[in-house]
């Protein structure tokens, strides 16, 4: 059966009560065993009590720097809300970098007053740099809880360095320094763990039974690490909008997309051309149309999505006008860069760099290159060695040369030792150890995510079928594709609300694996059907239309 989307149904799942109540369970997963004492029994006041005693607390590498106790928050339940929690924030590895400036690991760990004795680690976004606060975000659209609010013990960290501000491009200019690269990267998981569970055991007098890790972007990228590479550390991952070959894809966001958009876009203001319009609004309408036109009623319903992706696949140069035809149509050298734009990055020899991308509506809005800024920057500074420090991040796309970038992503030096592709990327299909102990992966991407593509993530995932067998390989690790879904949330051709944090815990707890999960349209995403609703299935079935019933209601579509 499909998971139902009902949100409030979380705090049902994991009951929460205040710690006065806190009674022992058996304790599983990672950090449990028989052995651990009974949850600490605290009233509210001695919770205060026990929460500003945490400040100086010390944890490996650093210490606990600021400890305070927080009421609930007042109003109107919203996915910013919080319960009464105790606040902490510290640091550890406080240094100075090669580049002269200061570093540290900083993280913010919440510990509700209400604790469901479960953990809750957040996954970071772009390149980290911020100290996010520790609610517990939820996935996908339209979220109006978090897991803070659900009882867990939240935690968040900046993965080792912070945005510099006043300066061009001071987002990116860490990656001047090794060690700050490979925090970022994938050393922050184990040590951020590591910390918040000394904390919570410290404060409640247990570790938690269950340990989640919840991430979208970046943070997607990096729960495919922590189950590739850290696998004792959580029960249940959602690696959502993964940009687990993040490396590959800065180079095709940026060089390749700058290059190829340059030969037909007009001059901007400073000359040099205007890369974030190779087409025109009428020209995207054109792709729109075009995409819809070959592939709407593939999955027998005529409904303005793009639902049975596998079988769309259209070429954009039969989009080019012919002789006297204007309408609905592109010009040769615009529908030549479409299918260039779609195709994907390739070397010289003609090697795939990242990935194509899949013909949804949404992604005509890929020409105007929206993630460019921050994939140059990432290229440029982060992920090639030795880095390139520039102000000028288009000026690095429209000159640098795509196989030259592409070979730095390997490359390594005396003072970088790591590679950009070892310290970023989490591409091996292998993930024994995280099977053999239980551990349970949900991986999700929209097919109009303009960052990462669900081709990337499919071929992936084929990988990882390949190394256990399909029946294997579904019993602990699934794959979605959200059709009309953006980057992490919105896109105004599909359904973007669900529960994958709740598919999750019920797989991991409950032994439910998550056959498809329900999908809601929102108008705050800009769709023209708003309560819309769709089966998400687990790949590589897609959603059909059964023939008859509304076209707005899940149950009339199954999953094939």
């Amino acid at each position: 059966m499909p998971f139902t989307l009902e949100y409030p149904m979380r705090s049902l799942r994991h009951a929460t009560m205040p710690a006065a109540a806190l009674l022992t369970l058996a304790l599983a997963g990672c950090g449990g065993s028989d052995g651990d004492p009974e949850p600490t029994a605290m009233t509210l006041e001695q919770f205060q009590s026990a929460c500003a005693a945490l400040n100086g607390t010390a944890v490996t590498g650093g210490a606990v720097s600021e400890a305070t106790f927080t009421p609930a928050s007042d109003g109107a339940v919203t996915a910013t809300s919080v319960p009464q929690h105790c606040l902490l924030r510290g640091a550890m590895n406080q240094r100075t970098g090669i580049d002269g400036k200061p570093y540290a690991l900083g993280f913010e760990l919440s510990l509700p007053f209400g604790w469901n004795q479960r953990f809750y680690y957040q996954g970071g976004s772009g390149v980290d740099g911020t100290l996010f606060r520790a609610l517990g975000a939820y996935t996908g659209g339209g979220n109006t809880r978090n897991a803070l609010l659900d009882g867990y013990a939240v935690v968040t960290t900046d993965s080792g360095h912070r945005a510099e501000t006043g300066v061009a491009n001071g987002a990116f200019l860490f990656g001047a320094d090794p060690q700050a690269r490979y925090e970022y990267g994938d050393q922050q998981l184990p040590q951020v763990t590591a910390a918040a569970k000394a904390l919570i055991r410290k404060f409640y007098g247990i570790v938690p039974v269950r340990s989640y890790f919840v991430g979208c972007s970046n943070g997607g990228r990096q729960a495919m690490v922590a189950a590739q590479r850290y696998p004792d550390l959580f029960d249940g991952i959602v690696a959502a909008a993964p940009g687990f070959r993040l490396t590959q894809a800065s180079i095709q966001g940026s060089v390749y997309q700058a290059r190829i958009a340059a030969a037909i876009a007009p001059a901007g203001t400073d000359g040099r051309p205007d890369i974030t319009k190779p087409l025109t609004a009428g020209d995207q309408a054109v792709v729109r149309q075009r995409i819809l036109d070959a592939c709407d009623a593939l999955d027998g319903a005529v409904d303005g999505m793009v639902s049975r992706m596998s079988a769309c696949r259209p070429d954009p140069l039969a989009w080019a006008c012919q002789a006297g035809e204007s309408a609905n149509c592109l010009s040769p050298a615009k529908a030549g860069y479409v299918k260039q734009l779609f195709d994907g990055a390739k070397t010289a020899a003609g090697a795939q760099i990242y990935a194509p991308w899949p013909f949804d509506p949404g992604m005509a809005a890929q020409s105007a290159n929206p993630f460019y800024t921050i994939f140059a920057g990432e290229a440029s500074h982060i992920y090639t060695t030795p880095p390139t420090i520039t102000a000028d991040l288009l000026g690095y796309g429209l000159t640098a040369d795509v196989d030259t970038e592409f070979a730095k992503l390997s490359a390594t030096t005396a003072t970088f030792t790591r590679s950009g592709n070892d310290f970023t990327n989490a591409e091996s299909p292998d993930m024994d150890r995280f099977r053999a102990r239980g551990g349970k992966l949900i991986v999700f991407n929209g097919a109009a995510d303009l960052a990462f593509s669900i081709h990337d993530v499919e071929a992936y995932y084929n990988k990882v079928q390949a190394r256990y067998g399909a029946e294997q390989a579904a019993s602990f690790a699934r794959a979605f594709f959200v059709p009309g879904m953006g980057h992490c949330s919105g896109g105004a051709y599909g359904t973007d609300q669900f529960d994958a944090v709740g598919a999750l815990v019920d797989w991991v707890e409950k032994g439910q694996a998550p056959e498809a999960m329900v999908s809601t349209a929102r108008a705050a995403a800009g769709v023209a059907w708003p309560g819309r609703t769709r089966p998400v299935c687990a790949y590589p079935k897609e959603a059909i239309y059964k023939g008859t019933g509304s076209i707005e209601d899940a149950a009339n579509f199954s999953c094939q």
